[in-house]
C-alpha cells in the first residue's frame, strides 16, 4: 500500500535479532476516517479502513498531504499508488523474495468480537498491536456523538502506538493509561455508544525473514439498541456516581 512520493525508504532492516525490519511509514487514509478530515467526502466511504482506502507514507509527506487536501484528489491519490505498485512489482519481479503477505488464520472468522467494557481491556485490545481496523457507528446520529466515538477510537490507537514508551514506564504508567482510556470509554457509554473489539495474530510471510506473528486489533462502535450482548455489557460497567442509562 506505498504510495511513491519522495522516494524515502519506509522499511529497514532492523537492528533487533528478534524482527526481520522495522516500518518507518505512517499508515494514512487517502479518504479520511472523518466526513470533515482530508479528501473526507472525496468518494465512496465504505471501504474506509480496507486496503483500497489505505496508503503508507513517510511522515512529512502525510502531513504535506493532509494539510492540502485541494491538491490531490482521492482519485488522482488511488492512480499513483497504483502506479507505484506496479513500479515494485516489475522492480522486484526478478528476485527470489516472496511478495510479503499478511496471512489471516483458517479460523479467525470464528473469533468473536466482544463487548469492551473496561479500559484495561481497551489497553489489551491495542498495546503492542502492529495494525489497527476501527468501524465508527453508522446512521444518522447526532453529529457530536459520532465525533466522541471517532475521537476515542483514534485515542485508542495512539496509546496502541505508543505503548511500548507506556510499557518501559512499570505498571503505574500502564494503570494511568487504562484509567484514561476508562474515562473516554465511559464518556461514549454516556451517549448511548459501545465498543466491541478483539485481538487476532496474522501471519507477515514473505521477503528476507522468517514468517513473524503479527498482532491485529479490530473494533467497531455501534448505538445501543443494536447492541445485542447489553445485558453481558452492563453486567461489567463499573460503577460511577451520577452515571445512568435512561430505561438501564
Amino acid at each position: 500500500m506505498a504510495i511513491s512520493v519522495c522516494r524515502a525508504l519506509l522499511a529497514i532492516d532492523a537492528e533487533s535479532a528478534g524482527l526481520p525490519w522495522l516500518i518507518l511509514g505512517e499508515q494514512a487514509h487517502i479518504i479520511a476516517r472523518k466526513p470533515g478530515g482530508p479528501r473526507g467526502l472525496d468518494g465512496d466511504r465504505t471501504p474506509i479502513d480496507e486496503y483500497e482506502n489505505l496508503i503508507l507514507l513517510c511522515a512529512d509527506d502525510q502531513k504535506r498531504v493532509d494539510l492540502q487536501p485541494d491538491v490531490s484528489s482521492a482519485a488522482e491519490f488511488r492512480t499513483r499508488k497504483l502506479a507505484h505498485e506496479r513500479w515494485a512489482e516489475e522492480k522486484f519481479a526478478g528476485e527470489a523474495e516472496e511478495p510479503i503477505r499478511l496471512v489471516k488464520a483458517p479460523d479467525e472468522y470464528a473469533i468473536p468480537m466482544n463487548p469492551v467494557a473496561t479500559g484495561a481491556a481497551v489497553w489489551d485490545l491495542v498495546a503492542g498491536s502492529g495494525l489497527y481496523f476501527m468501524r465508527s457507528v453508522e446512521g444518522d446520529l447526532d453529529p457530536g456523538a459520532s465525533d466522541a466515538v471517532d475521537e476515542f477510537l483514534s485515542n485508542a490507537v495512539d496509546y496502541g502506538d505508543i505503548s511500548e514508551e507506556i510499557l518501559a514506564g512499570g505498571f503505574n504508567a500502564v494503570r494511568e493509561a487504562q484509567r484514561t482510556l476508562q474515562e473516554m470509554l465511559m464518556g461514549i457509554w454516556e451517549r448511548n455508544l459501545f465498543v466491541y473489539g478483539r485481538r487476532v495474530t496474522r501471519t507477515l510471510t514473505g521477503g528476507r525473514g522468517a514468517p513473524t506473528p503479527f498482532g491485529v486489533t479490530q473494533r467497531r462502535a455501534t448505538a445501543r439498541a443494536r447492541v445485542a450482548a447489553l445485558p453481558l455489557l452492563l453486567e461489567h460497567v463499573p460503577p460511577r456516581p451520577g452515571f445512568a442509562w435512561a430505561d438501564r
